[in-house]
């Protein structure tokens, strides 16, 4: 075989492994930073003030005489290949032989109120920066 059919056909073969490709991300909630807090000031603001400009926490936990609200929110990433489209070339039928992984990082945010749903401090969660993709069977 000639050394330029070759190479066509090796990128026509890159071009249908790409085929098989598929990447996803999905955001779960709307990320809270920082900046988003600048509202709130210890001592003043209110639970309820702080629901109106975020929005709901995922959970209230009483907590003795005071009250914990946790705010959740992540992000989704997975890839997988599916090298079964390459027989698409030569059979009607196309196996699955999928290599796959999923990366979540969860991140929360923690309000501390007191009994008159007062917030008295926050702080957020920890979080994993370090989201990693394994793709299996490997």
């Amino acid at each position: 075989m000639n050394a330029p059919y070759a190479r066509l056909l090796l990128i026509f073969m890159l071009c249908l492994g790409l085929w098989g490709c598929a990447v996803r991300r999905i955001d779960f909630n709307t990320p809270i930073t920082p900046e988003d807090l600048s509202f709130i000031t210890a001592g003043k603001t209110t639970l309820h003030y702080v629901v109106d400009r975020l929005g709901a926490p995922e959970e209230i936990t009483a907590v003795s005489d005071q009250f914990l609200a946790e705010f959740k929110w992540s992000t989704t990433r997975s890839s997988s290949l599916n090298l079964g489209y390459l027989f698409r070339i030569v059979s009607p039928v196309a196996p699955t032989m999928t290599l796959s992984g999923t990366g979540i990082n969860m991140q929360r945010l923690l309000i501390l109120c007191d009994d008159r749903l007062i917030v008295r401090s926050y702080a957020f969660g920890l979080t994993d920066e370090h989201a990693f993709f394994e793709f299996w069977p490997f």
